[in-house]
């Protein structure tokens, strides 16, 4: 039962009459500039999705689980440059998007940030798409906030979700490569900083005291900042060295959940100094290598790792994957899946209220 919902120019707010929330997180799904503008893996992962966003009566073996309420994009939404100027932007939404989420339980709303591919052609063209009062793709802005609190009665304290949805190219910049260089040294360099000139640097300054007005606040249970580009990464990309200097002191001085990403084609768990960087950008294809785990800061556990032995060698059996969060009173439940939905790996996360301290064994899928 929705008792109360507005969305602004600048985000979504929501209040349900519920015990519990539940949503799915994407990243990297944006299918192929040819015919039929999307992948085997991206198909099948959208069946996964679905599976894992239907409600589930209480039967023998599972308990009641609700229906999700929504979906993440992390990023990278249409392949390989993004909404260029010789590309009809309609027929790639429907074919790209809309034919491949076409199941009943993914129409819900879709939240939408860019990715490092998005902003090689016209980023604009895709926030256009929400205009359309009827549409589930909601891309209002280049950062924008998305909060849901839920009850089970009035009488009851309300829980409050909030994620904050970050444009990472503004903070850390972006090069573009044309398809024949994937998988070269150079693609694989991590982003390049914001440029010198002084259009961009205002941009990114403006990007980040937003970000940080948004996180003070903040007065959520559960605070959630949501990125394309990793902050940590043990995959072939690496870190961002740019949002490693700005963007994470900030989220840990303000005492955030866990930050959410994409753009490397694969998925991971890493908590480092009380915060938590989950990884997944499986929506079309998997897995790249291991290559920068060495990187990582030292002092940081990695919980879980799912790459190939190389890139796409095909070691992990995996072929696509997304994110599922439950959230509660007590905890949020962070479950990584395969493309068909089966659960690799989960972790509870506490509200922030709580300190977080957890000692979990290291699961890596090779």
């Amino acid at each position: 039962i929705i008792s109360l919902l507005f969305t602004p120019a600048s985000g979504s707010y929501e209040h349900v009459e519920a015990s519990r929330l539940r949503f799915l997180a994407l990243g990297d799904w944006g299918g192929q500039d040819t015919f039929p503008y999307y992948t085997e893996e991206q198909w099948e992962t959208a069946g996964g999705m679905a599976r894992v966003a239907a409600a589930v009566s209480e039967g023998e073996y599972e308990e009641h689980r609700p229906a999700a309420s929504f979906v993440v994009s992390l990023g990278d939404n249409f392949y390989w440059n993004g909404f260029e100027d010789d590309v009809d932007e309609e027929m790639r939404f429907q074919e790209t998007f809309e034919k491949v989420y076409h199941q009943r339980e993914l129409q819900l709303p879709w939240y939408i940030i860019a990715g490092n591919h998005d902003y090689c052609g016209n980023v604009m063209k895709q926030q256009k798409f929400s205009e359309d009062p009827n549409t589930r793709w909601s891309f209002p802005d280049f950062n924008h906030r998305v909060v849901r609190e839920f009850s089970v009665d009035e009488n009851e304290p309300s829980v409050k979700l909030e994620m904050i949805l970050i444009d990472t190219i503004h903070l850390a910049g972006n090069l573009c490569y044309p398809s024949e260089s994937a998988f070269s040294a150079e693609y694989f360099a991590p982003p390049p900083g914001v440029s010198s000139d002084q259009a961009s640097m205002e941009q990114a300054g403006t990007t980040l005291d937003w970000i940080e007005n948004a996180l003070k606040e903040s007065d959520a249970d559960y605070l959630l900042v949501v990125g394309h580009y990793p902050i940590y990464s043990a995959c072939s990309h690496g870190g961002t060295p740019a949002l490693v200097k700005t963007l994470d002191p900030l989220l840990k001085q303000h005492g955030v959940t866990a930050y959410i990403s994409g753009h490397e084609h694969c998925q991971f768990h890493f908590a480092h100094d009380n915060m938590n960087y989950i990884l997944s950008g499986t929506g079309h294809d998997c897995c790249y290598g291991s290559n920068m785990k060495e990187f990582l800061p030292k002092g940081g556990e990695l919980k879980y790792l799912l790459t190939d032995s190389t890139d796409y060698s095909g070691s992990s059996g995996v072929r696509g994957g997304f994110v599922s969060f439950d959230v509660t009173r007590d905890e949020m439940i962070v479950s990584i899946h395969r493309e068909n939905g089966d659960v690799l790996y989960d972790t509870p996360l506490l509200p922030r209220d709580q300190l977080l301290k957890r000692s979990d064994a290291v699961v890596e899928v090779k």
